[in-house]
This record gives structure tokens, C-alpha cells and sequence, in this order.
């Protein structure tokens, strides 16, 4: 599980292989109660079997007034073991999602790569006796869920869900008028509920209908990634170039970060990189834009790599993947590489690019395929 995290820090475009929402406590704790974890590749789970997204809600934070509110609510939640309170809500989320549906599934699925999300899936498949599916649906992180995810592209249902806090109390989101409202209502809950996460059961459908919605076997190719990377930081070698073998990533750009900037607005992380470039990118500079994950780019002003595909920035020593969750990091000096990767094939379908482009996010700027781009560039 720590190599899945490695990996999939960097996939998800923005998050950490560090320790920010309790992932080190679930996964001490699976491995300490000796829970086992079955991951199973879509193509072995049968078309009529009902499969979940287990999923944790968050990403920017939650409002100062509320969390003053709940000081005296959560105060005696403290001294309780982290994977112990995510693991009583998941469970509880399963469990009224089973009730509202009638459905009992028999597996679940990340909602996107992440540290965060794949092991949130993970664990729920534990608790649960269940599979936990080798893929999710996302191939990266993204913000605004459930309209920005392959279920979205798919057709399948954005609700209902039920999402938990580590109070229990509950929330169900019977239905929503489209996808965009439904993220918006989530996050909302989400915020008024009060914890930096809220474990959610969501999209219980049949295996048939998940096909088109999950990209298969990326859970075990960040674990492929992430331990390659580890291997070469323990044995002195080159994580960077450990990564490119391993994932097929393309270098984007090279240099320090001149200025970094974040700013929490409505639950979102919102900022942009300024990169300065070094080595043969000397001379140029690289914008990265990211609301929670980073999402377009510009190298000299001129638009560049976009989502849907992936832009990941990594410490160009470590390949450590750089996040905006967490204290205000200080990246000014860092000196980092910035990768991208082609999304996956259904983000490339006419649904997939009228779903998610820029000018979701009020940029006027085409979605361009990054081998595209990059033969341009040369």
C-alpha cells in the first residue's frame, strides 16, 4: 500500500505520498488486525455483480466558522484512532447506501488515482469481505465529482449517495438535478459536515455498466511505479528515471519554481506555479494552473498540456509528487520536472472531451491531446 501511495501521488496531478488524511493509520491498521485486501482486475468480475465507489469527500478545506462550531463535538473524537473513525463511517455509508438501495455489492472502486481515494476503496473492501476492483474512474485526480468522472461519460447514475462523518451523522443524497449539482451539493455537505473528510458510498450499478467507466489495472500500475520509485531511493539509484520506465510518462519541462501560489475558496484549492526553466529548458517558462489538481499549462504564455491529460510535478531529486493539500507548502526554490501522460482512451471520446476540458474552468483554450501538443512543440 505504501508503494500504491508513491505512485499514485504522482498520477493524481497535486496530491501526497505523505501522511495528510489518516491513509498511514488505515493502512497500519489493516495490517495490524490482518485484514486482507483481495484487488481483482475488471475483466474477472462478472457483468450482474453491483460494484460501489467508496470515496472520501474533501479538498480545500473546511469553513473557520463551522469547525469552531464543532469544536466541542469533535474534541472527544480525538483521542480515538484515526483508522477507526474513517473505518466506523465507511462502514456506516455502505451500510445506508445497501439499506436505501437494496442492493448488496460485491465489490467496490476508486473514484479517481489517488492516495486518498484508491486506499479509502481498499479499505472498504476489507472491512467489507468484498474485492476491491483493480482500476478506477478516473485515471488521475480531478476536482468537482461526480460530473468530472468516467461514470459521467458513461451514463451511469451520479446519485444517490450517502455520505458519513466521523459523528455519524448522515446525509443522503436521493437525487440532484444533473451531475454539476450533485458536486455541488456533495461538497457543501461535505463542508457543513466538518471534517477534513467524509467517507462516501455513491454509483451502485452492475459491473455491465462500470466497464466503460473504470480504467482497468491502474491500481497495480501505481503500485508498479510506486515501487520502482521507492527501490530506487533505497538502493541510490534514479527514481526520476524509474518513473519514466515504469508509468511511459513524457518530460514537459525542467527548472525552479519561481512563485507558487493557493488559495481556498468554497472547499477548492485554486493557484498556479510560475517555473523558471533550467538544463534545456533555460530561458522558457512553464504556468501550471491547478484547482485541487493541476490542470492547464502554458509554457512561454502560449497554452500547452490540459486535462484531461496529466500534469505531474515531481521534486527532480526524489520524484516526490507535489501536492496543494495541507499547510501552505513553500515551493519557491524547489527544483522540480514536470510530466505528462495521455488520458485515458474514454476522456478522448467526443463525450469524454465535452465533459472535461478547459473551458470547464472558464479558460478559453481547446483541449489539445498531449502527442499532439508535444509534436507541435518540436
Amino acid at each position: 500500500m505504501q508503494d500504491y501511495r508513491i505512485g499514485s501521488a504522482i498520477l493524481a496531478c497535486g496530491q501526497s505520498e505523505d501522511d495528510m488524511f489518516g491513509e498511514g493509520a488505515v493502512i497500519k491498521a489493516i495490517f495490524d488486525t490482518g485484514l486482507k485486501v483481495k484487488l481483482v482486475s475488471p475483466s474477472e468480475i462478472p457483468d450482474d455483480k453491483f460494484v460501489s465507489q467508496v470515496q472520501a469527500q474533501g479538498g480545500g478545506g473546511v469553513l473557520q466558522e463551522v469547525q469552531e462550531r464543532l469544536v466541542p463535538y469533535f474534541e472527544p473524537l480525538e483521542k480515538k484512532d484515526r483508522a477507526v473513525l474513517i473505518g466506523e463511517s465507511i462502514k456506516k455509508a455502505i451500510r445506508e447506501m445497501s439499506e436505501f438501495t437494496g442492493k448488496e455489492c460485491y465489490g467496490y472502486v476508486a473514484s479517481c488515482t489517488s492516495p486518498l481515494q484508491g486506499i479509502m476503496a481498499l479499505y472498504a473492501a476489507a472491512l467489507d469481505g468484498k474485492v476491491c476492483v483493480d482500476g478506477d474512474c478516473c485515471g488521475r485526480a480531478r476536482p468537482a465529482y461526480p460530473f468530472v468522472c468516467l461514470t459521467a461519460v458513461a451514463g451511469i447514475p451520479h446519485s444517490p449517495a450517502a455520505l458519513v462523518n466521523f459523528l455519524g451523522e448522515t446525509v443522503i443524497i436521493r437525487s440532484a438535478a444533473d451531475a454539476d449539482r450533485a458536486g455541488d451539493i456533495r461538497k457543501l455537505v461535505h463542508v457543513i459536515l466538518g471534517a477534513k473528510l467524509t467517507p462516501v458510498a455513491t454509483c451502485p450499478v452492475s459491473m455491465k455498466d462500470y466497464r466503460k467507466a473504470i480504467v482497468p489495472n491502474y491500481t497495480s500500475k501505481c503500485i508498479t511505479i510506486g515501487k520502482a520509485i521507492r527501490k530506487a531511493r533505497e538502493e541510490k539509484g534514479n527514481p526520476v528515471e524509474a518513473f519514466v520506465e515504469t508509468s511511459g510518462a513524457y518530460k514537459l519541462f525542467q527548472g525552479k519554481v519561481k512563485s507558487y501560489e493557493r488559495e481556498a475558496i468554497l472547499g477548492y484549492a485554486y493557484g498556479e506555479w510560475v517555473i523558471e526553466g533550467t538544463d534545456e529548458f533555460a530561458g522558457h517558462t512553464f504556468k501550471v494552473w491547478h484547482k485541487n489538481e493541476n490542470m492547464i499549462s502554458w509554457l512561454d504564455d502560449q497554452p500547452y498540456v490540459t486535462c484531461p491529460d496529466s500534469i505531474c510535478i515531481v521534486e527532480s531529486k526524489n520524484c516526490k509528487g507535489l501536492t496543494h493539500f495541507g499547510k501552505i507548502p513553500d515551493y519557491v526554490g524547489e527544483k522540480v520536472i514536470v510530466f505528462g501522460l495521455p488520458a485515458y482512451e474514454m476522456w478522448r471520446t467526443k463525450q469524454g472531451i465535452e465533459t472535461w476540458n478547459p473551458r470547464r474552468y472558464g479558460f478559453n483554450i481547446d483541449y489539445r491531446p498531449l502527442d499532439e501538443v508535444l509534436c507541435g512543440s518540436r
